[in-house]
């Protein structure tokens, strides 16, 4: 169940072949050979990664619904639970909230997505409006663009343009496409086709990110659910950068081109040990974080070296900071745990009484320690966000 909610809810408007089809003689695709039949259970986040651990504050004012969605500047942490966006400082004071939900013309119902705009502003995509509304945070409406489909999914932010799937798998008139809104002028300046007729119904995206060192904020990159290839977007360009070959694991091409009703058909039709899919993707100068899924199996993470050499392959990650506690890179039931921002970093939600459950059982002798930690005040507590960075 868990597979399929990341595939259905995460990611609805297809991109992946909106952008190109990778091939073997494509000039500058990588392709990345992982080793995944070598996993290990006792992989610590310090291996790899810096962590830094930030308690939301609680107040009768301030109690947070289940997070959908963080974004992240230089100077703050937004984050929305689909009915309200809230800003906090990178060290977790709360600095303000957006809340216009309704049916009126500077209203949403609820929010599809949402970017953190050059002045702290935020852009929100609310679903079931083909509009780009702009909002301060006096919760005022400072812009209303508007856009082909009422189905978009998410944005993503390059300097003063915006980039946002247009389409639906739910529509009979697919038309599964990239585009590019000039935030200045409200205008669509570029649109990416679907290449791959075949693959273009089930490939829906998850995850849009900066995530190369030294690169502008006029780059960025996809990935997602069913395919095994990260894409390149600029204003103007969308190439196929780099490709995993999963130990021949991959899907096949000729299963795509067998006509499945939906995506649960295709996912119940695709036979054990196959892995499809980029979970997530985080990149710095020593290493990358790949997340793949594999029927029949769940979701795993492989941190490779630079040169894509496989270092490490788990499931779970045991944080250092709360006794090795395991964070489990899949989610918990339907609700997300983790996102990775614009910023190169990989923010997971955790649950304070969680925490505090897996302590008391495995080391009670830390107990007060880790409250101090999370600033544990009590059982309604927000959530606690860990910050990571790949070393």
């Amino acid at each position: 169940m868990k597979n399929i909610k990341a595939f259905i809810v995460i990611g609805i408007a297809c991109l992946m072949h909106a952008c190109s089809s990778p091939k073997q003689d494509e000039q500058g695709l990588k392709t990345i050979h992982v080793e995944v039949d070598n996993i290990r259970s006792d992989v610590k986040l310090s291996e790899f990664a810096e962590a830094k651990i930030i308690p939301l504050p609680t107040s009768d004012n301030l109690l947070i619904g289940s997070i959908n969605r963080i974004r992240t500047s230089e100077k703050s942490i937004c984050l929305s639970d689909g009915n309200a966006i809230y800003r906090f400082s990178r060290s977790g004071e709360f600095l303000g909230k957006i809340e216009k939900k309704g049916q009126g013309p500077e209203e949403y119902a609820r929010i599809n997505d949402f970017v953190i705009g050059e002045d702290e502003n935020v852009w929100i995509l609310p679903n079931g409006k083909t509009s780009l509304m702009l909002y301060s945070w006096d919760n005022r409406l400072v812009k209303d663009i508007k856009i082909e489909s009422s189905y978009s999914s998410t944005i993503y932010r390059m300097g003063d343009k915006l980039v946002l799937n247009n389409g639906s798998f739910i529509t009979d008139n697919n038309k599964y496409t990239l585009q590019v809104v000039d935030l200045n002028t409200g205008e669509a300046i570029q649109r990416f086709l679907p290449i791959d007729e075949y693959k273009a119904k089930y490939l829906y995206m998850l995850e849009t990110n900066n995530f190369h060192p030294g690169e502008t904020d006029t780059v960025c990159y996809f990935n997602m659910a069913h395919n095994d290839t990260i894409y390149r977007v600029t204003p103007h360009t969308c190439q196929a950068h780099k490709t995993f070959y999963w130990n021949g694991k991959n899907i096949p091409a000729d299963f795509y081109h067998q006509d499945f009703m939906d995506i649960m058909a295709f996912n119940e039709d695709l036979s054990d040990g196959k892995i499809f899919g980029i979970y997530f993707q985080l990149h710095s100068d020593k290493h990358q974080w790949v997340g793949y899924t594999q029927k029949g199996k769940g979701v795993y993470s492989a941190i490779l070296s630079k040169e894509g050499d496989t270092s490490i392959v788990s499931q779970d990650i045991l944080l250092d900071d709360f006794e090795g506690f395991p964070v489990s890179i899949a989610g918990a039931g339907w609700e997300e745990n983790k996102f990775v921002t614009g910023y190169n970093e990989m923010v997971f939600i955790l649950q304070p009484m969680d925490i505090l459950d897996y302590i008391e059982e495995h080391a009670p002798e830390a107990m007060d320690d880790v409250k101090k930690k999370i600033q544990y005040t009590s059982d309604d507590q927000n959530p606690v966000l860990m910050m990571v960075n790949l070393k």
